[in-house]
C-alpha cells in the first residue's frame, strides 16, 4: 500500500463526507433533491486545475481540494460503470 500526503488524505475523506451527507439530505428530500444532488455531485466533480492562472504554485487547500474533486469523479465513474452493468 503507498503512502498518501496528508492533503491527498484530508481531500479524499473530505469528498467521502461530503458525499455521505449529500446523499443521505437528497434521499431525505425525495426525487426534485436527489435531481438536484446528481447535478452537484457533477458540477463538484469539474473542479479545474488552477486552469485561471496556471502560474500559481499549488498551495495545501487548493491539493486538498483537487484531491476531493478527484475522489468525486472516481466515485461518480464507478457508480456510472455499477449502473450501466446493472
Amino acid at each position: 500500500m503507498t503512502s498518501l500526503a496528508p492533503e491527498e488524505l484530508e481531500g479524499r475523506l473530505n469528498a467521502h463526507r461530503e458525499l455521505m451527507i449529500e446523499m443521505l439530505a437528497a434521499m431525505i428530500g425525495g426525487e426534485v433533491t436527489i435531481t438536484s444532488f446528481l447535478r452537484k455531485l457533477r458540477d463538484d466533480a469539474t473542479f479545474k486545475d488552477n486552469e485561471e492562472d496556471p502560474g500559481v504554485m499549488p498551495e495545501e487547500a487548493f491539493a486538498i481540494e483537487n484531491a476531493a474533486a478527484r475522489e468525486m469523479r472516481s466515485i461518480l465513474e464507478a457508480a456510472r460503470a455499477r449502473a450501466e452493468a446493472d
